[in-house]
C-alpha cells in the first residue's frame, strides 16, 4: 500500500515506529548522560549528518545573512530548549505519560497561532483546546491509576506538558522561514545554532562526564537518537510532506503514543492503566475538534478566494 504520488508508507510508519520507541530507548541514554549533556553529543553528531543530507537532496545549503537571527531563535527554541526538555521529560516520566503530554503539541500551536493573528481559532477549536488541556490534567493526577500529588510524582509530566508548550511555539515562529526555505534546511540550519547556544550552556557539563562509566545501551540510545530519530526520521518526514502534503502527513503523528505505549508495556514493563487511557481519548478528542476547526477554516478561506 502506498500514499498518493507513489510516496512508500511504510517508509512513514518505520518514522513513527522509531519516534515512538524513543520515549523507551531515551531512558537508557539517561542511564549514561544527563538531559543537557546527551542533547549536546547528540546534535554535534545529528547537525553535521543533516547538512549533508540536505546537500544531498537539495544542492542548495545556501541562505541569506540577513535570516542568521531569526534561524538562530528558532534554533534555541526547537533545539536547545525543547529538546533538552525532551530529554528531560523522557528521564522523569513514564514513557506513556511523556508521549502523552507531548502529543499535546498542536493544542499549544492552535493557541499561539490565534494569539499571534495567524490563524482563527473558532468557539469549537477553543472547545477542543480546553478538552485537550483536561485530558491533560486528569492524566496528570491520574496518571497511575491514583490521585498523583507531588514534585517527585508529577515532575516529568509538568516538564513534558512544558517542552510541549516549546513545540508547539516552534511552527509560529517558523512560519516565515518555512515560506523561503524548505521545511529541511529551516531545521538543518536552527539545528546549527541550537547546537552552537547547547555547545554553550552545556560544554562544561560534557567535558566533566566520566566517559569509561557510561554503559554500552546508553551509547546505542545516543546512536539511535542521531541517526535514526534525527537524520533518518526528519529528513523522510519532510520529505514526505513535499510529496504528499502536511495534512497527510501529520496524521500519522496520532499513532506515536501508541507506539510508545507499547514499546514501553513490552520493554520497560509499564503498566497501561485505565485512567491513562480516559485520560488519552479525552486529549485526542480535544484534538481532533481542533483539526476539523482548521479544515473548515480552511475550507472557508478557499470558498472566499474562489467568490472573488
Amino acid at each position: 500500500m502506498t500514499t498518493t504520488k507513489d510516496f512508500p508508507e511504510w517508509v512513514l510508519w518505520c518514522v513513527i515506529l522509531v519516534w515512538g520507541a524513543n520515549y523507551v530507548v531515551g531512558k537508557w541514554g539517561m542511564a549514561g548522560f544527563d538531559p543537557l549533556s546527551f542533547t549536546v553529543i547528540r546534535f554535534v553528531g545529528a547537525t553535521p549528518l543533516l547538512f549533508l543530507l540536505l546537500y544531498a537532496l537539495e544542492k542548495d545549503i545556501r541562505i541569506e545573512l540577513k535570516d542568521c537571527l531569526e534561524l538562530a531563535v528558532l534554533g534555541l527554541v526547537g533545539v536547545t530548549i525543547y529538546q533538552t526538555l525532551f530529554m528531560a521529560a523522557v528521564k522523569y516520566a513514564t514513557a506513556t505519560n511523556a508521549s502523552l503530554m507531548l502529543a499535546v503539541s498542536p493544542v499549544f500551536s492552535a493557541i499561539f497561532a490565534w494569539i499571534a493573528g495567524q490563524e482563527r481559532l473558532s468557539s469549537r477549536g477553543r472547545r477542543g483546546s480546553f478538552v485537550s488541556l483536561l485530558g491533560v490534567v486528569f492524566v496528570l493526577l491520574f496518571g497511575t491509576n491514583r490521585l498523583s500529588v507531588g514534585w517527585d510524582v508529577l515532575r516529568g509530566d509538568f516538564i513534558g506538558i512544558l517542552a510541549s508548550g516549546v513545540w508547539g511555539l516552534y511552527p509560529i515562529l517558523a512560519k516565515r522561514m518555512l515560506r523561503k526555505y524548505s521545511a529541511l534546511k529551516t531545521i538543518t540550519y536552527s539545528s546549527l545554532f541550537g547546537m552552537i547556544f547547547l555547545l554553550l550552556v552545556g560544554l562544561r557539563g560534557v567535558q566533566a562526564l566520566s566517559w569509561s562509566e557510561i554503559p554500552l545501551s546508553a551509547w546505542g540510545s545516543m546512536f539511535f537518537s542521531i541517526v535514526l530519530v534525527t537524520a533518518f526520521g526528519l529528513v523522510v518526514w519532510y520529505h514526505a510532506i513535499s510529496r504528499v502534503g502536511a495534512n497527510h502527513v501529520m496524521a500519522y503523528m496520532y499513532a506515536i503514543p501508541a507506539v510508545a505505549v507499547l514499546t514501553a508495556a513490552i520493554i520497560l514493563k509499564e503498566q497501561v492503566h485505565l485512567m491513562q487511557l480516559v485520560g488519552a481519548v479525552v486529549i485526542f478528542w480535544g484534538i481532533s475538534m481542533i483539526r476539523k476547526d482548521k479544515i473548515l477554516v480552511m475550507a472557508n478561506k478557499e470558498l472566499a478566494e474562489l467568490s472573488n
